[in-house]
C-alpha cells in the first residue's frame, strides 16, 4: 500500500503520516527494520503508522508515545526515572535509592 493510498483512505494528509513513517524509522520500529525508501507499506508498517497517528491525535507525545509504541522494549532511563520519581516522594536517601534501584532493574533483565 502506498502511503498516499493509506492518507485517502484514513482521511489523512501525506504530510501528516509521512511525519509517522519517519519518527518510526528513526526510532528503529520493528516494522521499519527492513524498510525499503520508496518501496509500498507493509500491512505491518501500515498498522504502525495507524497506530502512531491514533496516539498523537489523543495528545500523547514524547516518552509517553514511546512507550505506547514500544510496549515491550520500555527505555531504561524510563523506568529508572519512574525509580527515581518513587523513591523521592517516599524520601528514601540517594544512597539506598540507588541499590534499591539497581537491584529493581536486575530483577526486570531476569
Amino acid at each position: 500500500m502506498s502511503l498516499r493510498q493509506l492518507a485517502q483512505d484514513l482521511n489523512a494528509s501525506c504530510r501528516c503520516l509521512r511525519r509517522a513513517k519517519n519518527w518510526l524509522i528513526e526510532n528503529r520500529h520493528p516494522s521499519f527494520a527492513d524498510y525499503v525508501p520508496d518501496s509500498p507499506l507493509s500491512p505491518k508498517q501500515a498498522a504502525a503508522i495507524i497506530r502512531y497517528r491514533s496516539y498523537t491525535t489523543a495528545g500523547i507525545k514524547g516518552d509517553a508515545l514511546t512507550e505506547k509504541m514500544f510496549p515491550d522494549t520500555v527505555t531504561p532511563n524510563a523506568k529508572k526515572n519512574a525509580l527515581k520519581d518513587l523513591f523521592e516522594q517516599h524520601n528514601i536517601s540517594p544512597e539506598q535509592a540507588a541499590q534499591l534501584t539497581h537491584s529493581i532493574l536486575e530483577i526486570f533483565k531476569s
